[in-house]
């Protein structure tokens, strides 16, 4: 993943998803475990937002703006249609790209209705999986224009975490999972293994909008000599109409459910009209699942290309095989997607359009918690609390240590209770001497009582599960035949799955008789002092 500008502070995290057919944005505040809101325009209703740009001409003729969605396709005098601009970056394009123009337009909606999100927020942007790295880099640069905390991400990797956080199936079935995200300009893979996302380089070049322009292509063929459809085909955004008028029909007889503007043929430009009047009424009488099934068409092309993921993943078959984005919606790809990979699972998300921008804002939710969480847990051991703590507990086991071994000693004598702890400090493997065993189990228990409810309570803050954290103190060399000699060892508070923390606390040296409970005296040095936490470290 690639970021830009990442925001540290941010209370809340937007998806973006930039589809080459449809686009949806969605938000969630970092402290909500809620599902992600889709964002609903406020004119149009749409939430799931066609992914068209126009130019918004004046009263005077001027261009003043641009147009997205719906609103692009209704305007009246609306110029300079564009539909189907993502494509894979090039480093030598010149100009800002139509989709950061309609990233922006979008935006600015959301800014008027939610100004307080927008300012203090990270947005998570997708890309498809299967463009190379200096595609995405490309990508990244063009979106710098936006000036805002970004961070682009593949698109069917989040779609994977969207679906997780849904826990839409067991744990079990994420050993082995294969994600196919079927978007209009791409079909991307990722492959995820023991909780480890792999995405694979295919599919870049298979998309749904290969059926459009296939229907586009027959609509041509079929009333090439309808003058009053060339007429409008040759008009400014015509083309584009035509091939979203083909998705729509598309997208209709796969769901039953007419496109509402094609089915209002007032709402639509007027310089339209006879594109909807004709080619929709042509349209609507072809059985546009048949051509994609035909012989060498779109389903023959995705069919090989399973056939391709499932050689590569060899002897490595996915138990699950999630689908997301649009063109999952149509049954052929179910059905292929069982043929070949006949031993898997296979889940159709209920609102596919929506998996992608959900999952963005999700692992955004995710990666800020994750990382606030680990710092507080840095801070933790440093904090004056954490200190006192430490001190005041490791002096109370010290005077319970002495006070046993002044008592053993009174019964077995000095030179016995020595020569077991010099024993106990000899090689690796020795066992520890009794009254200093019983000291560390005590300084234990006593330190995980004082912390412990601090460590739950950050857990819970962050939803991390509060039986991750044990926290273990030991204590090894104690004293010497001729020095008192306390060495406050290593404490490793081992918690969740990120590693482990150590102190090293300072050696404080003093002869038999100058001891006193709580402090050690140091003639060497010349001055008194505690045991001291003094570097902390913390890592995998």
């Amino acid at each position: 993943m690639t970021s830009m500008n990442d925001s540290e502070d941010a209370e809340y995290v937007i998806g973006l998803d930039i589809g080459d057919g449809e686009s949806a944005l969605a938000w969630l505040s970092v402290g909500d475990r809620e599902l992600p809101e889709i964002f609903s325009r406020r004119h149009s209703g749409e939430r799931s937002i066609i992914t068209t740009l126009a130019r918004k001409r004046s009263a005077t003729g001027q261009s003043s703006g641009w147009l997205i969605g719906e609103e692009a396709v209704v305007t009246s005098g609306a110029i300079q249609l564009s539909v189907n601009f993502k494509h894979v970056p090039r480093r030598d394009e010149f100009g800002t790209p139509d989709a950061v123009l309609f990233a922006q337009a979008l935006l600015e909606e959301f800014r008027q209705a939610h100004p307080d999100i927008l300012q203090n927020c990270c947005i998570y942007l997708g890309h498809p999986s299967g463009w190379p790295d200096d595609a995405v880099a490309t990508y990244r640069r063009h979106f710098a224009a936006l000036d805002l905390p970004l961070r682009l991400m593949p698109e069917s990797h989040s779609a994977l975490l969207y679906l997780k956080d849904r826990q839409m199936y067991g744990e079990s079935s994420l050993d082995r999972v294969l994600v196919i995200d079927i978007g209009s300009s791409t079909t991307d893979f990722t492959y995820v293994e023991d909780l480890t996302p792999e995405n694979l380089p295919v599919g870049a070049s298979l998309g749904c909008r290969a059926i459009d322009r296939k229907l586009a292509d027959k609509v041509r063929t079929e009333l090439e000599h309808d003058l009053t459809l060339a007429e409008a085909l040759q008009a400014d955004g015509g083309t584009d109409f035509l091939l979203l008028t083909c998705r729509w029909a598309k997208e209709a007889q796969f769901s039953g459910v007419p496109h509402r503007i094609l089915s209002r043929p007032e709402a639509h430009n007027n310089r339209f009209a006879p594109i909807v009047k004709r080619a929709w009424q042509w349209l609507q009488a072809v059985e546009i699942p048949a051509i994609v099934a035909e012989s060498g068409g779109w389903l023959d092309e995705f069919h090989a290309l399973l056939v391709s993921v499932r050689d590569q993943l060899g002897d490595r078959p996915p138990q699950l095989v999630v689908l997301t984005g649009g063109g999952s919606r149509m049954p052929c790809v179910r059905r292929a997607c069982q043929a070949v990979f006949q031993d898997s699972v296979i889940h159709n998300d209920s609102e596919p359009s929506f998996a992608v921008a959900r999952g963005l804002a999700i692992n955004g939710r995710h990666r800020t918690n994750t990382r606030r969480f680990r710092q507080e847990m840095r801070e933790l051991p440093s904090s004056p609390e954490f200190r006192n703590v430490v001190r005041r507990e490791a002096d109370h086991a010290l005077s319970r240590v002495k006070q046993s071994l002044l008592e053993r000693a009174s019964t077995s004598g000095i030179e016995s209770v020595l020569h077991t702890l010099a024993h106990s400090q000899g090689a690796a493997g020795s066992d520890p001497d009794p009254a200093v065993d019983a000291g560390v189990r005590e300084l234990v228990d006593a330190v995980n009582a004082a912390l412990g409810p601090k460590l739950l309570e950050i857990c819970r803050r962050y939803a991390v599960p509060d039986d991750q954290f044990q926290l273990t103190l030991t204590l090894p060399d104690v004293f010497s035949s001729r020095i008192a000699a306390l060495v406050a060892r290593r404490v490793t508070a081992i918690g969740w799955t990120e590693g482990a923390w150590e102190f090293t606390q300072n050696a404080a040296r003093a002869t038999p008789h100058l001891y006193r409970p709580g402090r050690l005296r140091s003639p060497t040095v010349g001055r008194s002092r505690s045991a001291t936490i003094r570097s902390v470290q913390f890592g995998r």
